[in-house]
């Protein structure tokens, strides 16, 4: 099957696939173990103490491969967002300030974790990272695209992109730019990606699925049976199984291939 058709269907089962995952034995656990005791947390220590609720919360972040880097998450945690020379500010990838804003010890004791609203948009961004590691077992660029989907609507700008391996690895993809353009000036290449897109064009559901369409089908044109997931940029875990060579191309999306705007 080739990535496009294994992403549509995902896409056009999410509600099944993310309710069977909350019915697993392992995962509802660790739902109802971050709902019970979550609240009570309020300082950093306090949530890294609790190696259950801490992990937890790294990977409803996006941060499950940086577990282990607890200097730099008690920095991000502890000096919040306030201070634009914070950590969290000054660091390239957007999730830690994301991480810091939310759960808000600095700036209030963590309360927010005990609203309910904000608790279960934690739960539920758990779920979303489960299901895209679910499907990287069977096909990496769907989790990228599942990955992609799920945040480009709050991308603001392309620095955002740039500095984020995944969402940087999409768009190169579907663009056809080789990787070793990422050593360009991040100036430059950022000014060059906004000449071929307006950012706020990924809040539109349209014309983001026609960009993660066209991702899908150049993936596909660019691997064969002797690729492997060990070629992607890291969300965490990462299968190392090969994949076999496409087939065929959706026929639905060979305008898309193309007519879209090329880098």
């Amino acid at each position: 099957m080739s990535t496009i058709q294994e992403y549509r269907q995902i896409v056009r089962n999410q509600d099944r696939f993310e309710g069977a995952l909350r019915k697993r034995g392992d995962i509802q656990r660790d739902i109802a173990y971050f709902e019970a005791n979550i609240g009570k947390v309020g300082t950093t220590e306090a949530l890294m103490k609790d190696d259950k609720l801490y992990r937890f919360v790294m990977e409803a972040f996006d941060l499950g491969s940086q577990t282990f880097a607890r200097g730099l998450i008690r920095k991000v945690l502890n000096e919040g967002v306030a201070d634009p020379k914070s950590t969290a500010n000054r660091m390239t990838d957007p999730k830690f300030k994301e991480m810091a804003t939310i759960l808000g010890f600095k700036e209030n004791g963590g309360a927010s974790l005990k609203e309910p609203k904000i608790v279960k948009a934690i739960v539920d961004r758990f779920v979303d990272v489960k299901m895209e590691v679910a499907a990287d077992e069977t096909n990496p660029a769907v989790r990228l695209a599942l990955y992609f989907q799920r945040r480009a609507p709050g991308l603001s700008n392309w620095f955002q992109v740039l500095g984020d391996a995944p969402l940087q690895k999409v768009v190169f993809t579907a663009l056809d730019i080789p990787d070793a353009a990422a050593l360009q000036d991040v100036d430059r290449l950022a000014e060059k990606l906004s000449a071929k897109f307006d950012i706020k064009d990924f809040k539109d559901p349209a014309k983001l699925q026609k960009l993660l369409d066209r991702f899908a089908a150049m993936y596909d044109l660019r691997n064969d049976s002797s690729a492997t997931s060990a070629t992607m940029p890291s969300i965490g875990p990462i299968s190392r199984g090969g994949r076999a060579s496409i087939i065929s191309i959706d026929p639905s999306i060979t305008m898309s291939l193309m007519s879209f705007p090329r880098f």
